[in-house]
């Protein structure tokens, strides 16, 4: 939502969770649409359906040149309906919040002048709200009043959401919930902006084409680039054997372990892996998944035996009690499980000098709430998801934007310790609300699934670019992504779900997502260049190796950007977009091997979700 182009709003919406935090999509009818020159309204009915179970809602936006809104909706369950929370969700950004004075007037009395934290809540930083207060800008005020319901902020950024969410129903409140059938509830959102902000008149509606974006290279800074991972579940290892020539083109990458027996992996996976680092001469970082309640030592210790008949010595170790795959909000019960101090002191015992770290198997949301204490590990872990609360392509790119916010928030839990992230993609690779990632047979976007079609296209590329782009300034040690095989892979191979050309094309070949992994690999530990990029819809990573400057940029938005690149020497260039996606698909080696000379002038244009790799041919200039 905007206002004289400023976003005031992240969004405003209607929205059903089920028990699993599951959010079924809305059968839409009866939609009215409205508009005049000083208003607008827009009503419809929705119906939603979890299994036999029906909830049906009228619900109505109405907005006014005067810098009202109105959301109104009545709430009929036609079944009796078990639900996590159903009704209005609205959406802060994070400018013009983070950091900034709110005022919030409470539903059971009085006002709090409030400043939103720059470090993430693990929990909800606002609780028992009637209304919102914030200033986007100076002279501009915009307050969101909520009816119908108790409402509560929860602070999204843990999940990698670049916003706040104010709900109703407090989660403290037991869940899933009833609502019976027959029995109507109100719930309304107003929106009021107050203006004082003096603004030119509008400029005259003649089109003029948009400049190219200048993208100025700089010299080398002090920060390096993080060593690039990739995920490698034990399980897959042998699928990855197969196509073991491929990923042996990865130089620089390692491979990140995770072995999980609850999860049905064997000691003859380790084997397995321990061949397929040496076919691909990729060394092995490796994390563990412990079942025990207390002591964590011997199940540590056999890892470390089968490690070693394996002949892996891996960089590494993590270990984290299984359960922390799961989800707890603040101070509630956590099943028993080992203590951090123990878990550290068991690796310290199996493997002797190798880092030993702590953190969390799941999302940055997880550590948040489960910190470890200092002195119980040698670096943190933990991973990310964009798909946890919206699955739409633009709230996935949007989650770049709170990056910065977790990297500050990560730093503040590890101190001086290294900070890995990982295993990241676009899709989930576990759930910890839920019994597990949501099923997707139909290719579609859908929150929390394992197999997004994303992973595999264009935009699981550049979103990738754009991630390793965001964190690259705060000097984390690791960054790890994708999987040899599978839905989070980098390599094409038989799966039991569909996937459109991809089933039609020769096993062994490679997913977009394959030449950005080689190209950050190639970069790990290089210094990282400065670069002036002032269009957030660019994302940019240079380095410099051998004497010579290399960056890899991503368009991360669905139209095409016009660039001009300074500061390089002579260049070559080398483009992903719809137009090379067959060639590097089926013909990775010469793909790679294929530039052309970037233009003098250093313009080029990206397509949507285009990926270009440019690298100067002398020393810098």
């Amino acid at each position: 939502m905007r206002w004289h182009g400023r976003e005031i709003l992240r969004g405003l919406s209607f929205l059903v969770r089920t028990p699993g935090w599951g959010t079924p999509d809305a059968e839409i009818s009866d939609l009215d649409i409205a508009e005049s020159a000083d208003r607008f309204s827009v009503g419809y009915s929705a119906r939603y359906r979890n299994g036999a179970s029906i909830i049906s809602a009228r619900i109505r936006f109405t907005g006014n040149a005067d810098g009202t809104l109105d959301a109104t909706a009545t709430i009929l369950p036609e079944t009796d309906f078990e639900t996590n929370r159903t009704g209005f969700v609205v959406l802060h950004p994070l400018d013009g919040v983070v950091g900034q004075h709110l005022s919030v007037e409470h539903a059971s009395g009085g006002t709090e002048a409030f400043v939103m934290p720059e470090a993430i809540s693990p929990g909800q930083p606002l609780f028992d709200i009637r209304a919102i207060t914030h200033s986007p800008e100076p002279g501009l005020s915009v307050t969101v009043r909520f009816e119908g319901d108790v409402f509560e902020m929860e602070d999204h950024r843990n999940w990698s959401d670049a916003s706040f969410k104010t709900y109703s129903r407090p989660i403290g409140l037991p869940y899933p919930y009833r609502l019976e059938a027959g029995t109507p509830t109100q719930q309304s959102v107003t929106v009021t902006v107050r203006d004082t902000v003096e603004r030119a008149q509008p400029a005259g509606a003649g089109y003029s084409a948009p400049k190219a974006t200048l993208v100025t290279i700089g010299e080398a800074t002090d920060v390096r680039l993080p060593r690039i991972g990739i995920g490698l579940p034990a399980g897959v290892a042998g699928a990855a054997l197969a196509v073991g020539p491929q990923l042996a083109r990865l130089a620089g990458a390692h491979w990140l372990l995770r072995y999980d027996p609850a999860a049905g992996d064997k000691p003859g996976d380790i084997l397995v892996v321990g061949e397929l680092a040496r076919r691909t001469r990729l060394p092995v970082a490796f994390e563990l998944l412990l079942t025990a309640e207390s002591d964590p030592r011997p199940e540590i210790a056999e890892a470390a035996r089968w490690l070693t008949e394996a002949g892996i010595a891996p960089l590494s170790v993590a270990a984290f009690p299984k359960v922390d795959e799961a989800s707890f909000q603040p101070g509630e019960e956590r099943p028993p499980a080992p203590g951090e101090a123990a878990i550290y002191e068991a690796i310290r015992e199996s493997f002797p000098g190798i880092p030993a770290g702590s953190g969390s198997p799941a999302f940055f949301t997880e550590l948040n709430r489960k910190r470890p204490p200092a002195g119980t590990f040698d670096f943190i872990t933990h991973a990310t998801a964009p798909t946890v609360h919206a699955a739409d392509d633009l709230s996935v790119i949007e989650t770049l934007q709170s990056l910065p916010h977790i990297l500050r928030s990560a730093r503040a839990i590890a101190g001086e310790a290294p900070h890995y992230i990982g295993p990241i993609g676009i899709g989930a690779r576990l759930n910890p609300y839920g019994p597990g990632p949501t099923p997707n047979p139909d290719n579609g976007r859908v929150g929390l699934a394992a197999a997004d079609p994303r992973q595999r296209a264009l935009l699981g590329a550049a979103w990738h670019v754009g991630y390793a782009a965001a964190v690259a300034p705060f000097g984390i040690d690791t960054l790890v992504l994708g999987a040899p095989v599978g839905p989070f892979g980098l390599v094409s191979t038989r799966q039991a779900y569909a996937r459109p050309w991809w089933d039609d094309v020769a096993e062994g070949s490679v997913y977009p997502l394959f030449h950005v992994v080689a190209d950050l690999a190639e970069a790990s530990g290089k210094p990282r260049l400065a670069i002036d990029l002032p269009n957030a819809d660019i994302a940019a990573l240079g380095w410099t190796a051998n004497g010579r400057r290399q960056a890899i940029l991503a368009n991360l938005s669905d139209r095409p950007v016009a660039l001009r690149l300074a500061g390089l020497g002579d260049a070559t260039l080398r483009l992903l977009n719809a137009e090379s996606f067959t060639a590097a698909a089926l013909t990775p080696a010469a793909f790679r091997d294929t530039t052309v000379s970037l233009p003098a002038d250093g313009q080029l244009t990206l397509d949507a979700y285009a990926v270009a790799t440019v690298s100067e041919t002398g020393a810098a200039a």
